[in-house]
Parts: structure tokens; C-alpha cells; sequence
């Protein structure tokens, strides 16, 4: 029966190592107090963080759902309205400029 003496070996060896510990009355406010000292300003800040991202998502999803949700008696062009109505490159500023300026450079014909 070696095998229950080394059990019984090993058990008085963790008696030894971590003895009992009183049960006090302040046993539990000292254990509270040890994690109060723990928690610091990146505690603070995990809180903080996780409310602010739940705030975020829930901004997110709504404004997700507004943009899905048409109103028919106010539907404004949108952006992208406005630019497939006005596609042709010839009625923009730049083709203009681009259009003006390829003129000015072009030498004058001689007359026969």
C-alpha cells in the first residue's frame, strides 16, 4: 500500500504548504478590499469602452435601418441621382476647362 502513504505524503505536504486560514469576521471585507486595490483606471476604462461600442453599434444598426426605410412623399435626389442625371463629361467645368485650354494652344491657321 505505498501508494495511499504517498497520497497521505502528498497531502501533508499541501497542509504544510497552504495552511488553513481563519474564518474571521473580517476575513470577507478583507477579500473585497484586495479586489477593490486591483481594479485601476483600466477597469474604469473597459466599462467605459464596452459602453461606448455597444452605443456605437446601436447608432450604427439604427441609422442602417433609416437608410433602408423609404419615404415616399419626401424622396430627394440623392447624390448619386444628381450625378447619373448629369453623366455626359462635355457638361462639366473640367471638360470646359480642358476644352478652352486646348483651343488657346492651337497655332493659328495661315490664309491662302
Amino acid at each position: 500500500m505505498t501508494s495511499d502513504s504517498e497520497l497521505d505524503d502528498l497531502f501533508q505536504k499541501y497542509r504544510a504548504a497552504c495552511p488553513d486560514i481563519e474564518g474571521s469576521a473580517s476575513f470577507m471585507p478583507k477579500v473585497w478590499e484586495k479586489i477593490e486595490n486591483r481594479r485601476s483606471f483600466w477597469f474604469a476604462f473597459q466599462g467605459l469602452a464596452r459602453t461606448a461600442i455597444a452605443a456605437s453599434t446601436a447608432l450604427c444598426v439604427l441609422l442602417l435601418i433609416l437608410n433602408f426605410v423609404a419615404w415616399p412623399e419626401s424622396h430627394l435626389p440623392s447624390y448619386a441621382d444628381a450625378l447619373a442625371a448629369d453623366h455626359s463629361a462635355e457638361q462639366t467645368y473640367f471638360a470646359e476647362a480642358i476644352r478652352s485650354a486646348a483651343e488657346a494652344d492651337q497655332a493659328p491657321t495661315p490664309f491662302h
